[in-house]
């Protein structure tokens, strides 16, 4: 299971998925294309340049896994852990020079996430140690609809562009144990000392 960094991780690990596999047609010139997480304070400028973007929107926790316990595996023989599983919504967002760039870097991007649905520790445990062996993330397209995405664009203060919409399934993060009870106390020992 992830830290609380594990989000901030995912969005790092996508960032270098993309970056990893830009083609040079779309990275070197004239086009010169860079991939970037966004932030808020990102979208609330005008997007410049040719860029491909991605902007977490939501966080939403995941109904199915909302009160799993997952067993301690190997040697580990402490108690079952508890964790929290979020959902992320993120935008990928294709802004470019040219309508021919633009829809360019939005298939090309799309293309990638069809083709590696999933994101493994090989991808994730650079952004977070803490990521398991064994889990895994999925990234499938969300069914957005128009209005729903100008919705979000109208809080922005850039202009609409070429949008996407997704969600990461699931990010486990680690709760703290619960507290457990002791033994009950059985003899007080008060130390003296000499009079």
């Amino acid at each position: 299971m992830a830290s609380y960094k594990g989000v901030q991780g995912v969005l790092t690990a996508l960032e270098a998925f993309f970056k990893s596999r830009l083609p040079s047609e779309l990275s070197d010139g004239p086009t010169n294309a860079t991939v970037e997480v966004l932030g808020s304070a990102d979208i609330a400028n005008r997007l410049t340049g040719n860029l491909l973007g991605i902007y977490l929107h939501r966080m939403t926790i995941d109904d199915h896994g909302r009160s799993r316990y997952f067993a301690p595996k190997g040697t580990d023989t402490s108690d079952a852990s508890a964790e929290l599983p979020l959902n992320l919504h993120f935008l990928l967002i294709a802004n470019a020079n040219s309508a021919a760039i633009e829809a360019d870097l939005m298939s090309w991007a799309m293309v990638e996430l069809a083709n590696q649905t999933q994101l493994d520790i090989s991808h994730l445990q650079t952004a977070d140690s803490e990521w398991g062996e064994s889990e895994i993330l999925t990234i499938i397209p969300e069914d957005t609809s128009t209005e729903d995405l100008m919705r979000i664009w109208d809080v922005f203060e850039s202009p609409y562009t070429s949008t996407m919409a997704y969600v990461a399934k699931t990010v486990r993060l680690r709760l703290q144990p619960q507290r457990t009870e002791g033994s009950p106390l059985i003899t007080r020992v008060i130390s003296g000392g000499t009079v």
